[in-house]
């Protein structure tokens, strides 16, 4: 269901802007609307710049929250280093007695 919303907010934003560009580059000729669609693309073009609000304030919201817990973290030079796993010695590999393909008479 959040895919359908998402789905249904880019239709609602891809028409607001369409109507805004109508208005900036069309003529009056072409600008002849029923006054249903005129109706849905002034709401439409509404909900841009509240979009574009929204966006910038979730944003604001989210990286304020995220900035405490980043100046509460110790300094790089108190933290102990990450311990690692110690690593497993590699496996010895046969050298090969042959080049070429195999198979095949010299």
């Amino acid at each position: 269901m959040n895919r359908v919303w998402d789905y249904i907010g880019f239709a609602i934003w891809f028409a607001g802007l369409g109507y805004i560009v109508m208005w900036l580059v069309g003529s009056t000729d072409h600008l002849t609307l029923p006054p249903g669609l005129h109706t849905l693309g002034v709401a439409a073009a509404m909900l841009v710049p509240v979009r574009l609000v929204l966006c910038a304030v979730s944003r604001r919201r989210a990286a304020a929250s995220y900035m405490p817990a980043v100046r509460a973290r110790n300094p790089a030079s108190v933290l102990r280093p990450v311990r690692r796993k110690p690593q497993r010695p590699l496996r010895t590999v046969k050298p090969r007695n042959h080049f070429g393909l195999r198979g095949m008479p010299e």
